[in-house]
């Protein structure tokens, strides 16, 4: 085991001013040993959320009230390094995958033992599936209640979130569309199983859906917004379900207003429904998607894609948020902290 040291080094929110880089910094935090009931994590991997962490730098996430100095980081996966008094059924080495606000860009955490899963290795791959991988089979399962052989539509397909939304309806029996902006994430999806990938920089988005689907569309997840969503809504088949997990085409800019008739008009004749979803809505589902999708992993049955990129330290971590909000990646971001 790695020797402990009397400081560690964590990254901060230390002014709002909206962006990223200018809003955060690195500072030392002393060593607090662990109490009943917690653990101590050396953090090797984290997972770059940029949209949330960009929103937390305006203070615009609505359940969060952002104070500086403010803690960051949501998904890491490390080692434990140490443990407190009446912990039973973990040991010092163990790897685990943690899921809380303020304890990913850093370099030890202190942590609840029940908020910690278990992980064969501390593997970058493992943040693909928690919490994001969770997310997409939650919001494809429980939200969206996936069938199989229905016709189920992603919209960015090749992302850290999308190219696991794909996969698990492939699994469920669905034919699957994706899309993507670009020729290389295509050829990605096509790849992992995708039945009809859709560049929507090269093809109209529209007239595909409304030629080659004139049923509609089972099940939409959509994580984009924008035109997207509007082609999603328009082309809902009878009893389709929209699920929206974000909104990243547009959630930086100002609330557009748009004459057009009223949701239900779109709806009601069709029995349809838009789902609204964010996965720490729903935590009674964690435990149990947890387990079902490493097990999937672990089982060769889901590829995770890790975007290439190296990131190392914290001082790379704005440097993934720009990369991530440019659109450059393909598969999920990650920095190593340690190790």
């Amino acid at each position: 085991m790695p020797t402990l040291p009397d400081h560690f080094r964590k990254l901060v929110i230390h002014e709002l001013t909206g962006d990223f880089r200018t809003s955060t910094s690195v500072t030392t935090q002393a060593w607090v040993d662990p109490g009943p009931g917690q653990v101590v994590i050396r953090n090797h991997w984290a997972g770059c959320n940029a949209i949330f962490d960009k929103n937390l730098c305006r203070n615009t996430i609505r359940y969060v009230d952002v104070r500086p100095p403010f803690d960051m980081g949501i998904e890491s996966v490390g080692e434990i390094v140490a443990i407190g008094p009446g912990v039973s059924g973990w040991r010092e080495g163990d790897a685990v995958a943690t899921t809380r606000l303020g304890s990913g860009y850093r370099e030890y955490q202190l942590a609840e033992v029940e908020r910690l899963v278990r992980v064969r290795e501390p593997t970058p791959e493992v943040l693909t599936l928690v919490p994001t991988g969770i997310s997409g089979m939650v919001g494809l399962e429980r939200i969206g209640e996936l069938r199989g052989g229905e016709t189920v539509a992603v919209s960015a397909a090749a992302g850290g979130l999308g190219h696991i939304v794909v996969q698990i309806a492939k699994l469920a029996g669905s034919h699957v569309i994706g899309l993507t902006g670009s020729d290389d994430k295509a050829a990605l999806l096509r790849s992992l199983g995708v039945d009809r990938v859709i560049n929507y920089r090269s093809e109209n988005l529209r007239q595909v859906l409304a030629s080659e689907y004139p049923r509609g569309i089972d099940l939409a997840y959509d994580s984009v917004g924008g035109e997207i969503f509007d082609a999603f809504l328009d082309n809902l088949a009878m009893r389709g379900r929209l699920v929206i997990s974000g909104h990243t085409s547009d959630f930086d800019q100002p609330v557009e207003y748009l004459p057009q008739p009223r949701i239900y008009q779109q709806l009601y004749w069709k029995s349809a429904s838009v789902r609204a979803f964010q996965n720490q809505a729903f935590p009674e589902y964690f435990d149990d998607t947890a387990r079902r999708i490493l097990d999937l992993y672990y089982a060769g049955r889901l590829k995770v894609l890790v975007d290439p990129t190296p990131f190392h330290g914290l001082e790379r971590i704005a440097d993934a948020s720009e990369y991530i909000l440019a659109g450059r990646n393909a598969g999920k971001v990650v920095i190593r902290i340690t190790g």
